[in-house]
Protein backbone atom coordinates (compact mmCIF):
# COMPACT_ATOMS: atom_id res chain seq x y z
CA UNK A 1 0.00 0.00 0.00
CA UNK A 2 1.32 3.45 -0.88
CA UNK A 3 0.95 6.67 1.10
CA UNK A 4 0.49 10.18 -0.27
CA UNK A 5 0.81 13.66 1.13
CA UNK A 6 -1.94 15.64 -0.55
CA UNK A 7 -2.72 19.31 -0.92
CA UNK A 8 -6.46 19.54 -0.28
CA UNK A 9 -8.59 21.94 -2.32
CA UNK A 10 -11.08 24.37 -0.84
CA UNK A 11 -14.78 23.48 -0.94
CA UNK A 12 -15.55 25.43 -4.13
CA UNK A 13 -12.61 23.98 -6.08
CA UNK A 14 -13.34 20.46 -4.83
CA UNK A 15 -16.98 20.80 -5.91
CA UNK A 16 -15.89 21.96 -9.38
CA UNK A 17 -13.54 18.98 -9.74
CA UNK A 18 -16.25 16.56 -8.57
CA UNK A 19 -18.56 18.06 -11.20
CA UNK A 20 -15.93 17.31 -13.87
CA UNK A 21 -15.56 13.76 -12.53
CA UNK A 22 -19.34 13.29 -12.87
CA UNK A 23 -19.26 14.57 -16.47
CA UNK A 24 -16.53 12.05 -17.26
CA UNK A 25 -18.48 9.35 -15.43
CA UNK A 26 -21.45 10.10 -17.70
CA UNK A 27 -19.10 9.59 -20.68
CA UNK A 28 -18.04 6.16 -19.37
CA UNK A 29 -14.85 7.21 -17.58
CA UNK A 30 -15.87 6.14 -14.12
CA UNK A 31 -12.82 5.64 -11.89
CA UNK A 32 -12.42 9.03 -10.19
CA UNK A 33 -16.14 9.67 -9.71
CA UNK A 34 -16.55 6.29 -8.03
CA UNK A 35 -13.21 6.00 -6.24
CA UNK A 36 -14.13 7.82 -3.05
CA UNK A 37 -11.08 10.06 -3.53
CA UNK A 38 -11.11 13.72 -2.58
CA UNK A 39 -9.95 16.20 -5.23
CA UNK A 40 -6.33 17.04 -4.44
CA UNK A 41 -2.81 17.66 -5.69
CA UNK A 42 -0.38 14.98 -4.52
CA UNK A 43 2.79 16.50 -3.09
CA UNK A 44 4.56 13.19 -2.61
CA UNK A 45 3.97 9.45 -2.66
CA UNK A 46 5.81 6.85 -0.59
CA UNK A 47 5.58 3.07 -0.77
CA UNK A 48 6.24 2.68 2.95
CA UNK A 49 6.16 5.10 5.87
CA UNK A 50 6.30 4.96 9.64
CA UNK A 51 2.73 6.14 10.37
CA UNK A 52 3.44 7.72 13.77
CA UNK A 53 6.52 9.59 12.51
CA UNK A 54 4.65 10.73 9.39
CA UNK A 55 1.61 11.92 11.34
CA UNK A 56 3.71 13.92 13.80
CA UNK A 57 5.81 15.51 11.04
CA UNK A 58 2.78 16.38 8.91
CA UNK A 59 0.80 17.78 11.84
CA UNK A 60 3.68 20.13 12.67
CA UNK A 61 4.15 21.05 9.00
CA UNK A 62 0.44 21.77 8.45
CA UNK A 63 0.24 24.00 11.52
CA UNK A 64 3.15 26.09 10.19
CA UNK A 65 1.88 26.37 6.62
CA UNK A 66 -0.57 28.97 5.34
CA UNK A 67 -2.99 28.19 2.50
CA UNK A 68 -1.81 29.21 -0.94
CA UNK A 69 -3.68 30.12 -4.12
CA UNK A 70 -3.77 27.41 -6.76
CA UNK A 71 -4.89 27.74 -10.37
CA UNK A 72 -5.50 24.95 -12.87
CA UNK A 73 -4.64 26.46 -16.24
CA UNK A 74 -4.59 23.56 -18.69
CA UNK A 75 -5.43 19.93 -19.36
CA UNK A 76 -2.57 17.47 -19.58
CA UNK A 77 -1.91 13.78 -19.74
CA UNK A 78 0.53 11.19 -18.65
CA UNK A 79 0.42 8.96 -21.76
CA UNK A 80 -1.19 5.63 -21.01
CA UNK A 81 -1.84 6.62 -17.40
CA UNK A 82 -4.01 9.68 -16.72
CA UNK A 83 -5.75 12.84 -17.89
CA UNK A 84 -5.38 15.75 -15.46
CA UNK A 85 -5.79 19.43 -14.78
CA UNK A 86 -2.34 21.00 -14.64
CA UNK A 87 -1.71 23.43 -11.81
CA UNK A 88 0.05 26.66 -12.67
CA UNK A 89 3.58 26.33 -11.33
CA UNK A 90 4.42 29.20 -8.98
CA UNK A 91 7.38 29.82 -6.72
CA UNK A 92 5.05 29.39 -3.72
CA UNK A 93 3.87 25.98 -4.93
CA UNK A 94 7.42 24.80 -5.68
CA UNK A 95 8.57 26.04 -2.28
CA UNK A 96 5.73 24.19 -0.53
CA UNK A 97 6.59 21.01 -2.44
CA UNK A 98 10.29 21.28 -1.58
CA UNK A 99 9.50 21.93 2.09
CA UNK A 100 7.22 18.88 2.22
CA UNK A 101 10.03 16.70 0.90
CA UNK A 102 12.67 18.25 3.16
CA UNK A 103 10.49 17.77 6.23
CA UNK A 104 9.48 14.21 5.32
CA UNK A 105 12.93 12.81 4.69
CA UNK A 106 12.68 10.58 7.77
CA UNK A 107 9.08 9.31 7.49
CA UNK A 108 9.92 6.18 5.52
CA UNK A 109 11.45 4.92 2.32
CA UNK A 110 12.34 7.34 -0.46
CA UNK A 111 9.38 8.92 -2.28
CA UNK A 112 8.35 7.77 -5.72
CA UNK A 113 10.65 9.26 -8.34
CA UNK A 114 7.88 11.12 -10.17
CA UNK A 115 6.89 12.99 -6.99
CA UNK A 116 10.37 14.30 -6.15
CA UNK A 117 11.39 17.95 -6.52
CA UNK A 118 12.67 18.65 -10.02
CA UNK A 119 10.53 15.88 -11.55
CA UNK A 120 7.07 16.49 -10.06
CA UNK A 121 4.22 17.73 -12.25
CA UNK A 122 1.59 19.41 -10.04
CA UNK A 123 -1.85 18.24 -11.14
CA UNK A 124 -5.32 17.11 -10.13
CA UNK A 125 -6.29 13.81 -11.74
CA UNK A 126 -9.47 13.81 -13.82
CA UNK A 127 -9.23 10.26 -15.14
CA UNK A 128 -6.91 7.32 -14.60
CA UNK A 129 -6.83 3.59 -15.33
CA UNK A 130 -8.02 4.34 -18.86
CA UNK A 131 -8.26 2.01 -21.81
CA UNK A 132 -6.63 3.40 -24.96
CA UNK A 133 -9.96 4.44 -26.51
CA UNK A 134 -10.96 6.23 -23.30
CA UNK A 135 -8.09 8.70 -23.65
CA UNK A 136 -9.88 10.07 -26.70
CA UNK A 137 -13.07 10.47 -24.67
CA UNK A 138 -11.18 12.17 -21.88
CA UNK A 139 -9.51 14.64 -24.21
CA UNK A 140 -12.14 15.15 -26.93
CA UNK A 141 -15.47 14.85 -25.15
CA UNK A 142 -14.40 16.67 -22.01
CA UNK A 143 -14.66 20.42 -22.52
CA UNK A 144 -13.82 22.51 -19.45
CA UNK A 145 -13.97 25.73 -21.46
CA UNK A 146 -17.11 26.69 -23.34
CA UNK A 147 -16.73 28.86 -26.42
CA UNK A 148 -18.90 31.94 -26.09
CA UNK A 149 -17.73 34.14 -28.97
CA UNK A 150 -15.63 33.46 -32.03
CA UNK A 151 -14.24 36.24 -34.17
CA UNK A 152 -11.34 36.33 -36.58
CA UNK A 153 -8.77 38.84 -35.37
CA UNK A 154 -8.11 41.63 -37.83
CA UNK A 155 -11.32 40.93 -39.77
CA UNK A 156 -13.73 43.74 -40.62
Amino acid sequence: MSYAIELALDAAAAAAIRHLWRELDDAGITYMARSGARPHVSLGVWETVDPSTAEAALTRFASETAPLPLTFASIGLFPGVAVFLAATVTSELLDLHARVHNRSADIGAAPWEHSRPGVWVPHCTLATDLAKDQFEIGLVEFRPVKQLVSRLLGAR
